[in-house]
Parts: C-alpha cells; structure tokens; sequence
C-alpha cells in the first residue's frame, strides 16, 4: 500500500514539472503576437488614409515598413515550432526519468517504510510536560559532578535545593556559585539568607558575616540591610536595628514589597505595635547547644525535634500551639507537603474549636500554604 502512495505520489511531482510545458494553447509563440500585430498595423493605415489623415506618399511607405516586418514575422515558421517542440519534448522525458531515479534510490536510503509507530506510552512519557523538575535538577546535579567548574550550575540549582529542604546542599552550591563566578552583593545576600533559613530564622554569625560582605559591595541592597537589621535585633542591639531600619524605610521605593514589614519592625521596636513574630537567637540551654553545631548536625538536630513534635501531636492532637510550631518549622525547613499535611491534620484535630481553626488557617496563609 505504502508503494502505491509513493507512485502516486511521483506521478503528481512528474505533472506539476510537465503541466508548464503542455499549455501550448496558453503559451502562444511569439510569432503570431507579430503577426497580428503588423496586421492591424497595416489595416490602420489603410483607414487613415481613406480619412485623408496620411497623404499617398506616406501611406505608401508606412505600408511598405509594415509588410516588410509582416514578412520577417512570418518567415521559417515550421523551425521555430519544431525547435519549441523539441525542447519540450526533451524537458518532459528529463523530468520522467529523472525524478524517480533520483527520489526512489535517496528514499531506500534513507527512508524506513516498515518502521512501526512510537507506542503511545512511549510518546507519553517523552513529552516535555512529563520532564518534572526533579528530573531536570537531577540532570543538572550529574552535569556539575562532570563539570565541578560550572559556577552557573550551582548558582541554578541553589534555590530549589534550599525549597527542597537540603539546606546543607544549598549553601554548597551558593558557596561555589560566589566562588567560581566571583564576588557580588547577590551572591553573598543569597548565601547569608541560605544560613538564615537552616537556622530557622536566627541570623547565625556566618550568616552576619554574608550581609556585611553584600553590604560592603552594595551599602543599598535591601535583603542585606534587613537581615543586618534583623541580627541587631537578635542580638538585643534595639537602637543599631532602628538605625538598620530606618535607613531601609527611607531608601525604599513606596511600593516596594519589603516596606510593611519594615514598618511592622520598627514599630516593634519603637514600642509602637504589638510584638510581631521574630525569630530571636536561642535563649535556652538546649537550644544554643543546638545553634554552636556544625551546619549539618545542626540541621539533623533540628529535623529530629520537629518529628518528634509531630510524633507528639500525632498521639495527642489538641494543642493548637503545638500545632502551629509545627506548621511553622515545616515551612522553614521548606517541607512544603509535610507543611500541607499538618494544616489538615491541625483542622482535624481541632474541628470542634473554630477559633482555633481560625488561627491554623491565618498561619497557614501567612507562610503560603497552599492545602
């Protein structure tokens, strides 16, 4: 079947290169345009001169002018038409003989006739909706143990490490980032901020250490003067982090995202406003034991005190500030489908105390959570 479709095929390529040639009807020789032009010459003169519009002696010589080119015109015509005729006969056997010598072989070549189609599943699974981005960053993470230099790499797959809670990788991949693409406010802020959220929000002195290098190259970059706001407050510095703030304030453009939140900080601090959740450096013993490990113990330490609180509010489910402790390290640790999972369990938990529901919900919107 496949073969007859293929002659047909053929046949329609071989017509559309002879059609031009077969419309002799259509292409007329440009003897007979002369012809009948020369004729009608002559007939025109003849009226002009019935009309008296030419006297005989030039009516006589324009006459004699169109007859002559009449009979050029006329003159040999069977060689012309036999000439015509031969070159289209020519043309026409090229193009029978050759299109098919030259299609069929380039075809057996390189064309499979019996190749079976693709199996759906198999189209399925190559369509480019179906490349998650695990995949890609997994590609991504064995194209830089080949290439350990590419500083690019590193500096794409950062963020999504951080999200995915291998805050350890993160910072890896940030620290090779500033180091193989060299030193910049944005890489050091991105680095400093990757500490900050494996330490739950505590601006560690690493992390410090991060701000003031960004500072240094750029006294205006946002994120770093927060953050170095932020540690002053931490650290009990109430007047430094005004000052920190204050600045931020007064530099930032008035619709600017980061502008609320620096207001909510300075009133805070001024006395003005309800104490807003901070995170604060560790005040207990267990916790500035925890805050003096290394950044990967550190972590595990954390991990391990957040499912043992799960495990805790899995057996006994009604305490609401448990429960939103919980909700608010999942979203630290970027754990966002455990995150999910505790803002339902919480609602469950606590179905019988609306307002408590309430206030599930409330945190659940302000880390964004989507359940």
């Amino acid at each position: 079947m496949i073969w007859l479709l293929f002659a047909l095929l053929t046949g329609v390529a071989v017509m559309a290169v002879l059609a031009p040639l077969a419309r002799r009807g259509e292409a007329k020789d440009a003897r007979a345009a002369d012809v009948a032009f020369f004729t009608e010459q002559m007939a025109e003169i003849a009226r002009e001169r019935a009309e008296g519009l030419l006297d005989g002696a030039e009516a006589e010589a324009a006459k004699t002018e169109a007859a002559r080119r009449l009979l050029r015109a006329q003159a040999a015509p069977g060689a012309a038409a036999s000439r015509s005729r031969k070159a289209a006969l020519i043309a026409a056997l090229v193009a029978i003989l050759a299109i098919p010598a030259i299609s069929v072989p380039l075809y057996l070549r390189l064309g499979h006739s019996e190749l079976p189609d693709m199996p759906l599943t198999a189209r399925l699974d190559s369509a480019p909706a179906r490349n998650d981005l695990a995949g890609a960053v997994a590609r991504i993470e064995q194209h830089l143990r080949e290439h350990p230099e590419d500083g690019r790499g590193y500096e794409v797959i950062a963020p999504y490490l951080l999200r995915t809670g291998r805050g350890e990788d993160a910072i890896r991949a940030y620290g090779e980032a500033l180091r193989l693409l060299g030193a910049t406010a944005q890489r050091h802020a991105a680095l400093g901020e990757a500490r900050v959220v494996i330490a739950r929000g505590a601006v560690t002195a690493e992390a410090k250490k991060d701000f003031e290098a960004a500072q240094a190259l750029d006294p205006t970059l946002p994120i770093a003067l927060y953050y170095l706001g932020l540690a002053a407050a931490q650290a009990g510095e109430k007047d430094k982090a005004i000052e920190i703030f204050t600045k931020l304030e007064a530099e930032a453009p008035p619709d600017a995202a980061y502008l609320k939140i620096v207001k909510a900080r300075l009133a805070e601090l001024r006395g003005e406003a309800e104490a807003q959740p901070i995170a604060r450096a560790p005040s207990s013993d267990q916790g500035k034991a925890i805050a003096a490990l290394p950044a990967q113990e550190r972590e595990t330490a954390i991990r391990g005190m957040v499912e043992r609180l799960a495990s805790k509010l899995e057996a006994n489910g009604d305490d609401v500030e448990g429960w939103l402790r919980l909700i608010r390290a999942y979203a630290v640790l970027a754990e966002s489908e455990k995150a999910k999972k505790a803002v339902s369990d919480a609602k469950a938990a606590l179905a019988d105390r609306p307002a408590e529901v309430a206030r599930v919900e409330a945190l659940a919107k302000q880390v964004g959570i989507i359940y």
